[in-house]
């Protein structure tokens, strides 16, 4: 596979999605392959018609492949944007799904508060703020700024998925109202489940709002759906009673 986004990969790329796309109007359209125009000129089929469509496949199976051998390294695992989106939606679930858990922690943030009473303290509001822990590292001093992508990429799930909530509070000691912000911060790590079904989410919601999906997913499935149509016409062509 290529090491980078070259004009090779955008032009195999461009020819993939532009040959699949024939190809896939030819069979909604229902076209006659036995006669077509090449260079203005009209040329009639009259050997092996029946087999057009596996030709169709065979071109269209090469230029898949062209365009795999040409496509950067990491391109069908998520880029930066994809992973901010993950790391957003990540942060929004587990503040709904862990509400409980971190309402107890803000009650002992309040109990352990200077000037709480014991029995006089209610609980107003409180808003979460959530971060990714393995953004609050840096690196050593005199080095140069890392690749984040590639950082990202290399950490393990548990590390990747943890996640830092800290606490704006709004609560009454006696009446009184107090607020405070900051405080021990709660740390969590959800499961595998929840992290995977937020990468599907992501990676469903991507296709509409990334550019990454169509630059790098959508040519291989055009090509692949293009390659099934015309393998399934040659067979209904040559074994229509199968």
């Amino acid at each position: 596979m290529g090491e980078t986004d070259t004009p090779d990969f955008n032009k195999a790329r461009g020819y993939l999605i532009g040959f699949s796309t024939v190809v896939l109007l030819l069979w909604y359209f229902g076209a006659d392959l036995s006669t077509f125009k090449l260079l203005g000129n009209e040329i009639r089929l009259k050997e092996n018609v029946q087999n057009v469509w596996m030709v169709l496949a065979g071109i269209n199976t090469y230029l898949w492949l062209r365009l795999y051998q040409r496509t950067p390294e990491g391109s069908f695992r998520f880029d930066l944007a994809m992973h901010d989106l993950y790391e957003k939606t990540l942060i929004g679930v587990v503040r709904r799904l862990g509400k409980k858990q971190m309402r107890n922690h803000v009650l002992e943030l309040i109990e352990k508060a200077p000037g709480t009473v014991e029995g006089e303290s209610k609980l107003i509001s409180f808003k979460p703020k959530g971060k990714m822990t393995h953004l609050e590292r840096t690196p050593p001093k005199g080095t140069e700024p890392p690749d984040q992508l590639a950082i990202i990429r290399n950490l393990d799930s548990r590390t990747r998925n943890e996640i830092r909530y800290s606490f704006y509070i709004h609560y009454t000691v006696g009446g009184n109202e107090h607020h405070q912000s900051g405080g021990q911060a709660f740390t969590t790590t959800p499961s595998r489940l929840v992290a995977k079904l937020v990468e599907w989410y992501v990676f469903a919601r991507g296709a509409i709002v990334s550019p990454w999906f169509f630059d790098h997913v959508t040519p291989f499935v055009l090509g692949g759906m293009s390659i099934c149509v015309a393998l399934f016409n040659w067979w209904q062509i040559n074994y229509p009673h199968a």
